[in-house]
């Protein structure tokens, strides 16, 4: 989910296992914020040390992942939940991954490269424009990936220098192989998307944050695919005579 957790709100609850003490509870800048009826800090809490979320009636409990388990009990536990949810549930950073994306190493083959990575930046515009667990995930989905990798190494197939059909078989079996991580890769997002769009509940965070490790080792993937791809795309072809 996109990063909603600055500006969020406040909630009024209690801290079940603390004397049921009145506080404060607020998300904000990607943290987990709560203080006393005195404004004094209780808990500050990343949002990253949160290891899951469960709703249950009145109560939110918060698993950490090096400290005991907050419970909040609140007269709107719905909206806390859900606030709790778009902050630990963002969309990862992905397009730091693609390093090789707009390098000057492949100058003629830039607009190769745009057309390479133009699928996973057209699903991460996606993702961002969805709302909703189900619309974000589906934004990644690995048949269109699959299909637009399919249609990208054909073309390069199509274009290559040499067009002895002997030739061009060589060629599209080694970029097939040097994309072999990259279907692994979309093959892992395939794995852990369903559950991340529809997760139990007590795995909200948890099938989350797979899928979004999934997806960055999918971005990770391409950008090493791309950069195996370069030496076929440089390549001199073979004198004909």
């Amino acid at each position: 989910m996109t990063d909603r957790s600055a500006g969020v709100g406040e909630f009024d609850a209690r801290l079940v296992d603390d004397g049921n003490a009145s506080v404060f509870v607020r998300l904000i800048a990607g943290h987990l914020l709560i203080e006393g009826a005195d404004r004094e800090p209780i808990h500050n809490v990343h949002v990253d040390d949160v290891a899951e979320v469960v709703h249950r009636g009145p109560q939110i409990e918060i698993s950490l992942r090096r400290a005991s388990p907050l419970v909040l009990e609140c007269q709107h536990p719905e909206q806390l939940d859900a606030a709790l949810m778009a902050a630990c549930c963002t969309i990862p950073e992905l397009t730091r991954a693609l390093r090789s994306l707009g390098s000057s190493r492949l100058r003629a083959g830039g607009s190769a490269q745009r057309e390479f990575f133009a699928p996973l930046l057209e699903a991460r515009r996606r993702a961002e424009e969805s709302v909703g667990r189900t619309g974000i995930v589906r934004a990644f989905d690995p048949d269109r990936l699959n299909r637009a990798l399919d249609s990208y190494l054909a073309q390069l197939t199509e274009r290559h220098a040499d067009t002895r059909p002997a030739a061009r078989r060589a060629f599209a079996a080694q970029a097939e192989e040097v994309a072999e991580p990259l279907r692994a890769a979309i093959m892992d997002v395939r794995r852990t998307a369903s559950a991340a769009a529809s997760p139990p509940a007590d795995e909200r965070v948890a099938c989350w944050r797979r899928w979004s490790r999934a997806l960055h080792g999918l971005f990770a993937a391409a950008d090493q695919c791309w950069a195996a791809l370069q030496p076929t795309l440089l390549a001199d072809p073979p004198d004909a005579g």
